[in-house]
């Protein structure tokens, strides 16, 4: 089954896998793994092997400029992004569970805030700051992308998912120095019932790679989700 849009060949869509689940059953159901800056479509697929239950399946995006993804001249705020996955999310299944990894985890929450709760049904959010750091920006190759991301603060997001009753774990290293000691603070007061905080370990471009670690935290959060329906 291809996108409906496919069949005009003059919209290019971002390339992804489907893959079917093999685990033995941590995930609630199907899975929309999100790769970070510089990564492609089979950066979390360990994790989604480990996590992603028989019966359902697995899908791994290559973000535009990513992998084998078109690579258009501008376009690159977390909004266009975003866009992409929405282009294709015919193909997903009509309930889903995201998890984003660094710049990922950001697409992947704007995808949640505008899909609402009936379509994505949790999100996991690995090693990603929401707020605002323009002493980040750098003027490259990837300058649009660079402005658009690190002067702007994206941590009401969060508040939105909360009214939109999508579950969130945020993931965090320590080591990694993504997340601020004052964004963390933030995040510990925003604890409820739909939003979680732990600490994972490593550097932030490590960090995503202890899978055990990572399906043991994520399997816990899928634990505490209430039942579909």
């Amino acid at each position: 089954m291809e996108p409906a849009l496919a069949a005009h060949p003059f919209i290019e869509l971002p390339d992804y896998d489907r893959v079917p689940g093999t685990a033995a059953g941590s995930a609630p159901g199907s899975m929309l793994l999100v790769h970070g800056f510089g990564g492609d479509k089979n950066q979390l697929r360990e994790l989604g092997d480990a996590l992603c239950p028989a019966g359902s399946a697995a899908f791994y995006p290559s973000l535009r400029a990513h992998g084998a993804s078109p690579k258009p001249i501008w376009g690159y705020s977390v909004l266009d992004f975003a866009a992409d996955l929405h282009r294709i999310a015919d193909v997903f299944p009509q309930e889903i569970h995201a998890v984003g990894y660094s710049y990922g985890a950001l697409v992947s929450a704007i995808s949640a805030t505008t899909w609402g709760a009936r379509r994505i049904r949790s999100l996991v959010v690995i090693d990603q700051s929401f707020a605002a750091h323009p002493e980040e920006h750098e003027v490259d190759e990837w300058v649009e992308g660079s402005l658009l991301r690190w002067h702007y603060d994206f941590t009401h997001m969060l508040d939105l998912l909360q009214l939109l009753e999508v579950p969130v774990l945020v993931l965090a290293s320590p080591d990694s120095g993504t997340i601020s000691p004052a964004e963390e603070k933030e995040l510990l007061a925003r604890q409820s019932p739909l939003l979680t905080y732990r600490h994972i370990s490593g550097s932030h471009a490590t960090c995503y790679r202890d899978t055990p670690h990572l399906t043991g935290l994520i399997a816990d959060f899928y634990r505490s989700l209430p039942a579909a329906g």
